[in-house]
């Protein structure tokens, strides 16, 4: 019987009657499902907010594991002008540095002589062959390409380390040839063979290129020159106007002929800006701790993470990695973060510090600032073990993901329960529209029973009273 015809017979068990009775059923196992999966995302969304907060953290303990992250140097140069500066970190030391620059390296260029057109007239056919920079390239002349311009756009294409364009100069066109480096190693030399008018070295034909140290069928517009300078009264020779090599880890950069003085100084305001970085990732890590575990008086109630044991885990080796001596620094004047300016506030748990203390210890003991932090023959600082253990906290097999894995499981879980609750409903349901179907069909009938005794007591009253 359709739920809709209840109540028909009697008019006491109605379809209302019975969503009254279905929710009174499913509510209670509803709330409490609510409530367990309102609680489990929870605290997955917290082990979320955990997870990014030691990610980010992660990053400036990979600086820090690296000496090379607690090295940073700033160059200046006296004389911008004259030369600028450049440094590998890696590499540099402090020093000073007096510079004379007396030549700046040039690349060498050539002229052709001049040609009434560039693109219809022959000009020869053969093979030019240049060497620059110790480096041979055989570029064909034929019938395809012996204009201007295709000689031009041939060596262009050859790679040979030398750029040709064409000079209008207005009375007529020039082939110009450029070395594509400078300095007097990549001079340009160029020899011809197989010139079409029977001669390599005439000025007719291709060989009017030729400009080998033996014929100079070119001209010479600008030398090739290698800079030359001194750095603290030693003389420098460079084929390029970027001069490295002559200071470990400084590049200097000439732009013209004069005298500077270059510096390279320890940037102590970087390196304590990456160790700032590092206190603060740490301290964001203690509220996202605090707000999911910690006590909250005014509500009276803990945080969804409270009293997790996998949150105490993480706080603990956090910090006794935070606190122990690096293995060969016991007698180190700097063995602790408090050596160098780091201190713990007891009342919140996050990092204090002390920029102007690190940088002390930075210049007096810049060795033993790095081995607290990086790693020294062999042994891991203090960043390298805490990298490895967020390694390990944040792996696919580390303990968030079992925590989340768990609380996933238990969603999942839950929507089973869910499923079975609703099963049960439907046939608890089914079973009370059966009952009160039967019910009301009995109280119809007895209702209909009565309706014809009274009937028949009605017809028999009419009778009994003429008698």
């Amino acid at each position: 019987m359709a739920i809709s015809s209840l109540g028909a017979g009697s008019g006491i068990f109605s379809a209302d009657l019975v969503d009254q009775l279905v929710n009174a059923e499913r509510r209670p196992a509803e709330v409490r499902l609510n409530q367990q999966q309102q609680t489990t995302e929870s605290k997955i969304s917290a082990y979320g907010a955990l997870r990014s907060a030691l990610e980010a953290l992660r990053s400036p303990m990979e600086t820090l594991s690296s000496s090379e992250g607690l090295k940073a140097f700033s160059a200046n140069s006296s004389n911008e002008s004259v030369s600028g500066v450049s440094i590998d970190p890696a590499l540099a030391v402090r020093g000073s540095y007096s510079l004379n620059v007396t030549q700046l390296a040039q690349s060498q260029s050539l002229a052709s002589g001049e040609f009434s057109d560039r693109d219809s007239t022959a000009i020869g056919t053969g093979t030019l062959t240049f060497n620059v920079g110790g480096v041979s390239t055989n570029i064909t002349i034929d019938e395809s390409n012996n204009t201007l311009d295709g000689v031009a756009s041939a060596i262009n294409d050859a790679n040979a380390g030398v750029s040709a364009g064409i000079v209008d100069t207005g009375s007529g066109y020039r082939l110009v040839l450029s070395s594509n480096e400078s300095g007097i190693s990549n001079a340009i030399q160029v020899s011809v063979s197989g010139d079409g008018d029977g001669s390599d070295t005439d000025t007719g034909g291709l060989s009017r290129f030729a400009f080998d140290g033996t014929t100079s069928n070119l001209t010479e517009t600008v030398q090739a020159k290698d800079a030359q300078l001194e750095v603290n009264g030693i003389a420098i020779t460079r084929s390029s106007n970027i001069v490295e090599g002559v200071v470990d880890g400084v590049t200097f950069d000439l732009k013209s002929t004069g005298i500077s003085s270059v510096s390279v100084a320890r940037d102590s305001d970087a390196v304590a800006g990456r160790v700032q970085e590092f206190v603060d990732k740490f301290n964001a890590l203690q509220d996202v701790i605090k707000k999911y575990s910690g006590f909250d008086s005014a509500s009276g109630r803990g945080g969804v993470l409270s009293g997790d044991s996998t949150i105490r885990s993480i706080q603990s080796d956090l910090r006794g990695l935070l606190t122990t001596i690096p293995e060969g620094l016991e007698g180190s004047p700097v063995r602790m973060l408090g050596d160098i300016g780091i201190a713990t506030d007891p009342s919140t748990g996050k990092l204090e510090f002390d920029q102007a203390k690190f940088k002390q210890q930075l210049d007096d003991n810049p060795g033993a600032v790095s081995a607290l932090f990086a790693e020294r023959d062999g042994v891991d600082g203090i960043a390298g073990r805490t990298l490895d253990r967020l390694e390990g906290f944040l792996s696919s097999n580390g303990s968030l993901s079992n925590r989340t894995d768990g609380l996933n499981k238990t969603l999942s879980n839950i929507q089973d329960q869910r499923d079975q609750l609703e099963l049960r409903i439907a046939s608890y349901e089914e079973r009370l529209i059966n009952q009160f179907s039967a019910a009301d069909s009995l109280i119809a009938q007895i209702q209909s029973t009565g309706n014809f005794v009274s009937q028949q007591l009605a017809a028999i009253a009419p009778r009994s009273n003429q008698d």
